[in-house]
């Protein structure tokens, strides 16, 4: 990729107030232009309100030359989006704020900050060039499935130990710094420092003209902010609506109508906070925790709330046709949505966290896609500290400038039709999860999970009769991880 002409700092930032006015939002795979949800006074007050934050991470790592240095981003990636900005400048939102973000870091710490793309997704260029000692990139971009594969091979740097990140600040994942850092390592992570980070969220969509011809009077933000927001009361909401509208004795996303949809034990699980295994107090080991009392009523619970659970279904239609079509209450699915087959729908809807098991639970969990190149990871052979420098700078300036502009404005003003959403949406992206055993699926527990929820049986059983095989592959998990490098 071409470098990218050279703006001033002062320059950049005031370019992201002008983009704000009249940029266009980008979807999949096309462009919509529509400046006139944005009024001046919230374009000014969030643009003043980011440069504000934005100086505090990077006032904290101080003035720096680099003595231009070339920082190069490799960007795996066969999907539809990515996480790098084209060669020129478009109009599109999204694009156009990641020029003006490396602007403002090339002219601060004098750096160029290159791209390279390699759009068939494949790693294995990369792989094989760091197993030779080069230093093929400084970061990477690639799918988190890559990624944790990559981790055990010895190709990744232990991010633990490059000066300067803070995994487990805001601009990167807390909760994957909690639940993924094992023997004091951890490999790879996620954060606005990745612009398809905001497409792999579990969330829960709320279709308000179903509610309204229920009339359902729940204020569902408040439910949220007061910690109410479980799967009980989801249950009560939607109780009595399913109906086989044809008759015909079986449940179809084409033609029946529904009050709870998208089943995801991917999703459902982190939820409710149930932990297929833990790491133990010492950090050093991971213990089996799949079955507890807590564990079996939450399976019990979802089964009821998402009867019938296992309806006829071809593609995506439980989302473009269930729910887009006014019949499905509640969906249950991952954000990406809202972009690629939401985007035309009639209905407004809310977006919300995906519940809580009970109110007793400490906070929200958002479950995140492990197969979208959202994921992030530093070659062993670049763990030099301005490499960490410099990915610091890039991670802190996109939550407090990329998020604000290029997602509260954009994606949550025209993907999102409600005030109320936007502000649930802070509460999805603030507390994305994932955990060892959502990578690794050690005993294929997240497959049985998946079938109890979706297909019914006696979940006990079904773990107890993988335990033995999922407790070696924990242990020779733990015997590699933190030993690679």
């Amino acid at each position: 990729m071409k470098n990218k002409q050279k703006f001033t700092a002062l320059t950049a930032l005031l370019a992201v107030g002008t983009t704000l006015l009249l940029g266009s939002c980008g979807g999949e795979t096309d462009t919509v232009t529509d400046s006139s949800a944005v009024s001046d006074a919230l374009t000014a007050a969030v643009t003043e309100t980011a440069a504000e934050t934005e100086r505090d991470r990077l006032a904290e790592l101080g003035e720096r030359d680099l003595g231009g240095m070339v920082y190069t981003a490799l960007d795996c990636n066969s999907a539809a989006y990515s996480n790098i900005p084209g060669e020129v400048q478009t109009g599109e939102i999204v694009n156009d704020t990641l020029w003006e973000r490396d602007a403002v870091i090339e002219e601060l710490y004098n750096v160029r900050i290159d791209y390279v793309l390699e759009n068939s997704g494949s790693t294995s260029k990369f792989r094989s060039a760091v197993l030779a000692g080069e230093k093929p990139c400084n970061l990477i971009f690639t799918v988190g499935a890559k990624l944790s594969t990559l981790a055990l091979e010895g190709v990744l740097a232990n991010m633990l130990d490059i000066e300067h990140l803070s995994l487990d600040q805001k601009w990167w994942s807390s909760l994957m710094y909690d639940h993924l850092r094992l023997k004091d390592a951890m490999y790879f992570t996620t954060g606005d420092i990745c612009p398809s980070m905001y497409r792999i969220a579990a969330c829960t969509y709320v279709n308000t003209k179903m509610a309204d011809d229920y009339d359902i009077t729940c204020d569902f933000v408040k439910e949220v902010r007061d910690g109410t927001w479980t799967w009980d009361l989801v249950g009560e909401l939607s109780k009595g609506i399913n109906q086989d509208l044809n008759q015909d004795g079986q449940w179809a996303y084409v033609d029946d109508l529904f009050g709870n949809i998208g089943c995801f034990a991917t999703y459902l699980m982190p939820a409710c906070e149930v932990e297929y295994c833990s790491i133990t107090e010492d950090g050093d080991n991971l213990a089996l925790t799949a079955i507890t009392d807590r564990t079996v009523s939450i399976v019990e619970k979802l089964r009821t709330v998402f009867e019938p659970t296992n309806p006829k279904s071809e593609g995506n239609d439980f989302v473009s046709s269930a729910f887009k079509e006014d019949r499905a209450l509640f969906l249950t699915q991952t954000t990406g949505s809202a972009f690629s087959l939401l985007r035309d729908m009639e209905s407004d809807y809310m977006i919300l966290p995906v519940a809580k098991f009970d109110e007793a639970q400490a906070g929200y969990r958002t479950g995140i896609n492990i197969w979208s190149t959202a994921y992030v990871g530093i070659p062993m052979t670049a763990m030099d500290e301005e490499s960490g420098f410099i990915t610091e700078a890039l991670a802190a300036w996109s939550h407090t400038n990329m998020r604000p502009i290029a997602f509260e404005l954009t994606y949550k003003e025209k993907l999102t039709r409600n005030e109320g959403s936007a502000e649930m949406l802070d509460v999805v992206y603030d507390n994305l999860y994932l955990s060892f055993a959502d990578v690794y699926d050690f005993g294929g527990l997240s497959s049985i999970f998946w079938d109890v929820l979706a297909e019914g049986g006696e979940l006990v059983s079904q773990v107890e009769a993988v335990s033995s095989q999922t407790e070696k592959e924990m242990k020779d998990f733990v015997e590699t991880w933190g030993n690679v490098n």
